[in-house]
């Protein structure tokens, strides 16, 4: 699909694909694409016809496009590249390709009865483009990477790797009973600035040389952290995969016992019960105990109507007690049926976002903090569920993949080194190294002017539309810093979308 923006209109006009050698391969006609928002109009060329490999450009109105090229399981060379954030991310003594061994006295527990207890809670990833670790989302990255191979089995291996990575720590990560933690490293890390992680544990700053584990008896965390591990049990065996689903029982039993989530400076998930139905749909699958099952179906009845489409975690639930996933077995009754509905109502969110705001590159998720992060597990929703039947919503999971890789106002990929005048200053420590690191890094992407505003920085983008924005400059956190969840979720969309095709 290719877009054509200008200030005056020309639907109904004529556009070519011309191959490397200049012969035309297909011609066709521009189409309206609705409101193009900063321009006065858009046409749309649809050339999906065309599907032998090769280079190709599009000629319209007088303008020829940058090349295309079209070549078999492309989706895996991005999922290549993303990878390499994770890789870049790793802390302790996972090796990383941007730093030494780093960060190798964590931690000492803040509060509870154990405070002032040194455990060794080295390894993981760090978070973003700064270097604390969160519970939650080295849990959500590792249950999405597993998740993701079950998905691609040609990909399968090195995404089974990386996650390895994050389910190491999370063992740590409930060192003692009693002891669950939701965090490691504080705000400290950003007044210290960006700097070299190898360097850390010689600086003598507090919170930095000896840094800092945080308790939680977070529902949500302990869902995510129980699935995560639950997921890795399964391709274990022996004692391994004892010790695995007693960790993510540990984990559930505290969620259940919680039973609510608390607000931490940094995130904040409104939800648990789609965690928890995630964990207990991935206990059942590890220990094959019907409880975990009913648990399962019992935890999303109650997701509220309203929760469902602002949950990423709920929408795989769904999708694995439907059959999305293409795991061994699909649970009967109730659990799956509620599981298709939960699912399907996700899709339908994620349609209307992208669909019906008649813009020619509306996506499935919200202008907002880490819209790459939500429009790419909207995309993943929409492809699972046109797998199964459930809607006709693979257009829906495109647009989610063509926003990310370069169809949005800017022209360009939000994946740092990869795709057309991919983003080249990251929000991220890497980037004392030289610009266009960490290779693979998902930055936030789009985000609303008020709120880029809010935050103290300026709009200066071409492109940028009068509510929307996008800042490819080091300091503007809010669209250009890199994430876990949102590189995970990027990698789920290409893995759905090979699956579904």
């Amino acid at each position: 699909m290719a877009l054509l923006m200008s200030s005056a209109t020309h639907d109904g006009e004529a556009f070519t694909v011309v191959d490397q050698a200049g012969g035309v391969v297909f011609d066709g006609t521009l189409r309206d694409a609705g409101r193009p928002v900063p321009w006065a109009h858009a046409a749309r060329a649809d050339w999906s016809a065309v599907t032998a490999p090769g280079r190709y450009r599009v000629h319209a109105a007088g303008l020829v496009s940058r090349p295309w090229v079209v070549r078999d399981s492309a989706a895996r060379p991005v999922i290549g590249r993303v990878l390499g954030f994770f890789e870049a991310n790793r802390d302790g003594r996972e090796p990383s390709p941007e730093h030494g061994p780093a960060h190798l006295h964590d931690a000492t527990v803040r509060s509870g009865p154990l405070r002032g207890t040194r455990f060794d809670l080295t390894g993981g990833w760090m978070d973003a483009g700064d270097m604390i670790h969160f519970t939650a989302t080295t849990s959500y990255a590792a249950m999405v990477l597993q998740t993701a191979a079950d998905l691609d089995g040609r990909g399968a291996r090195a995404l089974r790797r990386e996650a390895a990575v994050g389910v190491r720590w999370l063992v740590k990560a409930h060192p003692r009973r009693g002891l669950f933690v939701g965090q490691v490293g504080d705000g400290r890390d950003h007044e210290a600035g960006f700097r070299n992680p190898s360097r850390d544990d010689r600086s003598g700053l507090p919170g930095i040389a000896w840094r800092t584990a945080y308790p939680t008896r977070d529902a949500a965390t302990a869902g995510k952290a129980s699935a995560a591990l639950a997921l890795a049990a399964l391709h274990r065996r022996g004692p391994a995969r004892a010790r695995l689903v007693v960790a993510a029982e540990q984990w559930y039993r505290m969620g259940a016992q919680s039973r609510r989530t608390h607000h931490t400076a940094f995130y904040n998930d409104p939800t648990w019960r789609d965690d928890l139905a995630l964990a207990a749909v991935m206990l059942w699958r590890a220990t094959g105990r019907a409880g975990y099952r009913r648990d399962a179906g019992r935890y999303l009845r109650k997701v509220q109507a309203g929760e469902i489409g602002l949950t990423d975690v709920g929408a795989l639930a769904g999708a694995d007690l439907c059959g999305a996933l293409g795991r061994a077995k699909a649970p009967r009754g109730p659990a799956r049926r509620r599981g298709c509905e939960v699912l399907r109502k996700t899709a339908e969110h994620a349609s209307w976002l992208a669909l019906t705001r008649n813009r020619p590159w509306a996506t499935p998720g919200w202008i907002g903090w880490g819209q790459t992060g939500s429009q790419s597990v909207g995309g993943a929703s929409a492809a699972l569920a046109a797998q199964v039947g459930q809607l006709k919503t693979a257009e829906v999971a495109q647009r989610a993949r063509d926003w990310l890789l370069g169809l949005n106002p800017w022209g360009c990929s939000f994946v740092v080194g990869f795709g057309p005048c991919s983003r080249r200053h990251p929000h991220h420590w890497a980037s004392l190294r030289g610009p266009a690191r960490p290779r693979g890094a998902v930055v936030g992407g789009a985000a609303p002017v008020r709120a880029i505003e809010r935050e103290g920085f300026s709009v200066t983008g071409l492109f940028d539309a009068p509510r929307a924005a996008y800042e490819d400059r080091r300091a503007v956190y809010i669209t250009a810093e890199p994430a876990l969840d949102y590189a995970a979720n990027a990698i789920l969309l290409l893995a759905a979308l090979s699956a579904s095709s």
